[in-house]
């Protein structure tokens, strides 16, 4: 014989002592247990709740095995799975469905907080930036992107012609991209031909292929300013009439002595005469004979005197250097000695460091710029070729010694602007110190054109080779005129995103898309969750709606947000908004619909139906003006929704973000403004665990308790299609047609029914049989009814709000529905 055993159901893990008591037999199963007590319980792959029993946690599988015990210590406790779940468990497991509010206000969109980056919903911002630290950029749908840097700017001189190399981030995920369809300002690179190339890489595509991928940094202490193009290379000016002059010099002990050897016209031979040395005191002097010599180094004058001057010998760091014991004595050497450390003609100029404290790098590039051309004008006005070398040195930060490269030669005839991109390796990889000289003595004659400058130092850092889950591409553009002012931070495209499409129960391959339901499952899918996470039925079911109206999702994400207010963004384009349904987020829509889901009236209310109604306020907009993005001009543009008595001189405005079609926007903006103005009757009541049946945005018939209008009660016996009620003061109205609708056992509504009066003066005859089984033995509560003339026999409410308060008590808000507020849906936005 069996005996009773007690369950408990634990709504709250957090709060054990409340507890709702349950009561099974001894020899059942958990499982059957389920079956038989909760109605709404289905066998999932993660429970909504956990079992205990004597003290030991019973896995899902063990359900249909386990059978109760005398004496079992059974406890029942929901888990939260989730952040959101977590807020609303405190229900118990006899109601296994939630349905949680979610606001129906669209936050404030386009650029809430200001993102890092540029914004393309700002025309003021936008355009190319760098995004540090900020978030990646993913679009949805078809839309403009200004593609952020992934490595910043370069530029590089290729035969005398400056191309500009961009590395961009088109976005999270894979785009099609059609190259009529990318622009620099408002031209199609395809007008360009021969100035830009580019690549787009797919999410983990080998970026390496192209030259753009470096990821390069420019040094800020190299390079043009205000006025100037940069470092001017300064040769010592040799000429002084026509004839060339050199120096000798003399070392000995701690002095250098200095000749200029001059031409003589009238000797027809060269002089050299002692001279005061072309240094200043304090400079450091470099020491360096054509060949191989022990008085190579650095020297710091310290003395300065015609028949000769006292130097100190420093070392790299130009530190005294204590073993100097004075030069190894050399005359009429033609030793070259400049000045190290002023950047002065001749000398020097630099050190500047080619990357950041704390990189390393074995590559660099220098740009040099000849902006009046290379060469020499004769008498007759021929261009005649000329030559400029230059001397580079590098070394590492801390070195004493320096690396000489190559010297570097630039010969033409020419006076049109000239540059060129000097590559550097180095071995391994150092911080390197760069210094520049120019080693062809200047010249002051106006008819030499050799002016030189070093315009740029850059060093490649550690370079990506790919970019896992995200579109990119890479641009290199020649700096012609017409793109000189927009390549840089004017590039931009159309792109359109690409995703699997739930269809026939499995996901298609990515293709491209504007369609909602595609991207509101990838917003949950990329955070983590799997499919039974998502309401993939209901979605698809929308899907069909949204795509046969012309409803799309078109727009980029650029700053942060929570996947719930993403999903409210997403879904308010097709006039839907998330819930959570049994573990589960599911899209509902607010549409017009005839079908009544569940049945409220006093029988199972708790307390009184409050009703509320907002009255017409003078201050209240009279209109929404709609700021939408147009798909033609890409800014934002507004469309003005009036009601026929709307005047529209106080609108409400709003952004619709995501849409970029006038006529949506309308119907965007029309159906905010027929909510408004239509839907203002509330009712607030309560019930026991009833309401836990509804969810969000469910369609119901509610009882009210205004006379005239519908009369409720509890069915008595059921005889075939003879209703009878516990009302025997029926009021039938003369000449009007009759509703009945019953409840069924689960709550929903069955019927309306047509009623007629029967022969009985609680009896009411319907016109079909009912769609459900009656129970009438006393074991649950009788069907409940609503009757009425056809007009007024229920309320239909939207239900706007269901809070579980306790294990017993359920609090519900609903607004008064009205057909009105659907009926420009489908309209088209007024001609301008």
């Amino acid at each position: 014989m069996s005996t009773q055993v007690e369950l408990k159901v634990y709504p709250n893990k957090l709060d054990l002592a409340l507890y709702e008591p349950c009561t099974g037999y001894t020899g059942q199963t958990l499982s059957s247990w389920l079956q038989v007590n909760v109605p709404a319980y289905d066998d999932r792959e993660e429970p909504l709740f956990s079992v205990n029993i004597n003290g030991e946690h019973v896995l899902p599988s063990e359900w249909t095995i386990y059978k109760f015990k005398r004496g079992d210590d059974i406890k029942l406790v929901v888990e939260a799975k989730d952040p959101i779940t977590i807020a609303y468990a405190v229900i118990a497991v006899i109601a296994i469905g939630v349905a949680v509010y979610a606001a129906n206000q669209i936050p404030d969109n386009y650029n809430s907080t200001t993102p890092d980056g540029s914004s393309i919903y700002d025309i003021n911002t936008q355009g190319n930036k760098p995004r540090l630290m900020g978030v990646i950029p993913e679009g949805a749908g078809r839309h403009l992107i200004f593609p952020d840097y992934l490595t910043m700017p370069r530029r590089e001189y290729i035969n005398n012609e400056q191309w500009l190399y961009l590395m961009l981030c088109v976005g999270k995920g894979e785009y099609e991209i059609l190259p009529q369809e990318i622009t620099i300002g408002n031209t199609p690179v395809n007008r360009y031909v021969g100035d830009v190339d580019y690549q787009v890489f797919g999410p983990g595509e080998d970026v390496t292929t192209h030259e753009a991928h470096r990821n390069v940094y420019t040094s800020s202490e190299v390079g043009s300013t205000a006025g100037t193009n940069g470092i001017e290379l300064k040769g010592k000016v040799t000429n002084s009439g026509g004839s060339n002059s050199v120096y000798d010099y003399t070392f000995i002990d701690d002095k250098i002595k200095v000749y200029m050897v001059e031409y003589e016209p009238e000797l027809g031979g060269y002089i050299r005469y002692l001279v005061m040395p072309p240094f200043d005191i304090g400079e450091i002097l470099t020491v360096q004979f054509s060949l191989e010599n022990q008085n190579d180094g650095y020297y710091k004058l310290i003395e300065k005197g015609r028949n000769g001057s006292t130097v100190k010998k420093v070392d790299g760091q130009f530190q005294d250097d204590p073993n100097w014991t004075g030069f190894i004595t050399e005359s009429d050497s033609h030793a070259n000695v400049n000045v190290e450390n002023s950047g002065g003609d001749g000398q020097f100029n630099g050190p500047f460091f080619a990357c950041p404290k704390g990189e390393k790098t074995n590559k660099l590039w220098l740009d040099f710029s000849l902006p009046r051309g290379l060469g020499e004008l004769d008498d007759n006005g021929n261009f005649l070729s000329r030559t400029v070398a230059l001397k580079i040195e590098y070394r590492d930060d801390g070195a004493l010694s320096w690396t000489p490269v190559d010297t570097i030669t630039f010969t033409n005839s020419t006076n049109d602007q000239l540059g060129r991109t000097v590559s550097v390796d180095i071995p391994t990889k150092i911080r390197p110190e760069v210094r520049v000289k120019r080693i062809t003595a200047a010249n002051d004659d106006t008819r030499i054109y050799d002016e030189i400058y070093w315009t740029s130092l850059k060093s490649e850092l550690e370079s990506a080779t790919r970019y896992e889950g995200m579109t990119t591409i890479a641009v290199k553009i020649r700096g012609t005129n017409a793109l000189a002012g927009s390549a840089e931070n004017k590039f931009n495209l159309i792109a359109t995103r690409k995703l699997p499409i739930y269809e026939n129960g499995a996901w298609t391959e990515p293709k491209p898309t504007t369609d909602i339901a595609p991207f509101f499952a990838h917003v949950i899918k990329s955070s983590g969750h799997s499919d039974n996470k998502i309401g993939l039925d209901e979605a698809n079911a929308l899907h069909s709606i949204w795509h046969a109206r012309g409803d799309e999702f078109n727009a980029v994400f650029d700053s942060a947000s929570t996947i719930f207010e993403t999903l409210k963004r997403v879904l308010a384009v097709g006039f839907a908004e998330p819930t959570i349904d049994f573990g589960r987020i599911i899209p509902v829509r607010d549409q017009k619909r005839t079908i009544y889901k569940h049945m409220y009236q006093p029988d199972n209310y708790i307390g009184q139906l409050d009703r509320s109604i907002s009255l017409i306020d003078d201050d209240e907009p009279d209109g929404v003006e709609v700021e939408y993005f147009s798909p033609i001009t890409w800014k934002s543009e507004t469309v003005i929704c009036l009601l026929p008595e709307d005047q529209g001189i106080n609108p409400e405005k709003v952004r619709a973000f995501g849409i970029t079609s006038r006529d949506k926007a309308y119907q965007y903006g029309m159906r905010k403004r027929r909510t408004r103005r239509y839907r203002r009757t509330r009712f607030d009541f309560k019930t026991e665990m009833d309401a836990l049946n509804s969810r969000y945005l469910d369609y119901c018939a509610l009882a009210d308790d205004i006379p005239g209008y519908e009369q409720t009660g509890r069915v008595q016996f059921i005889n075939g299609r003879s209703i009878f009620i516990d009302n025997e003061n029926l009021i039938w109205q003369t000449g009007e047609p009759h509703i009945l609708a019953l409840r069924k056992p689960d709550g929903t509504l069955s019927g309306p029914y047509n009623a007629t009066k029967g022969s009985a003066i609680n009896e009411v005859i319907i016109d079909r049989d009912l769609d459900f089984q009656a129970t009438l033995n006393g074991t649950m509560e009788p069907p409940l009814y609503m009757f009425g003339i056809n007009t007024r026999w229920c309320n239909g409410v939207i239900i706007r709000d269901i809070k579980p308060s306790s294990i017993d008590k359920v609090s519900v808000t609903a607004d008064l529905d009205d057909d009105r507020v659907y009926l420009d849906d489908d309209s088209l936005a007024p001609i301008l």
